[in-house]
């Protein structure tokens, strides 16, 4: 499967892909994501950004928060939002971000926000989940 990935993305520049080419290589990027292979999800995620912009910002930011590195998770789903600004998914994950960094009057903006957007499904769920995370950090914290 990683010979066929690694032809797909050296290939890509070489044409246009295809929205489903572009969802598969979303789901290979997520499996380097989720394998520590950060490199490569990087790689995978910057290919598709021309076919899906929103998601590449997301898988992007999704890899940086895997790594640590919060502050640069927060510019790529800002980056996302700027794209898609009614995508509570990334909300949702900016104020993950946020919490993270302990910036808890933003990422209550960025929660509430998603739970606007999606107020009965996954990603409002997900935001809400988040917000009452980022409760009990804030009681630790007293």
């Amino acid at each position: 499967m990683t010979q066929a990935i690694s032809r797909s993305i050296s290939v890509a520049p070489l044409r246009a892909l295809s929205k489903q080419d572009a969802a598969t290589l979303m789901k290979a990027g997520m499996t380097y994501r989720d394998s520590h292979r950060f490199q490569e999800a990087r790689d995978v995620f910057s290919t598709v950004r021309t076919v899906c912009p929103t998601e590449a910002e997301i898988g992007l930011g999704s890899t940086c928060f895997s790594e640590g590195r919060f502050d640069a998770a927060a510019v790529h789903y800002r980056e996302a939002l700027k794209l898609n600004p009614c995508n509570a998914y990334a909300y949702a994950l900016l104020g993950e971000s946020q919490v993270f960094l302990g910036e808890y009057s933003a990422a209550r903006v960025s929660l509430r926000r998603a739970r606007e957007i999606d107020p009965k499904g996954p990603y409002g769920r997900l935001a809400e989940n988040l917000s009452v995370f980022m409760e009990s950090l804030e009681d630790r914290s007293i």
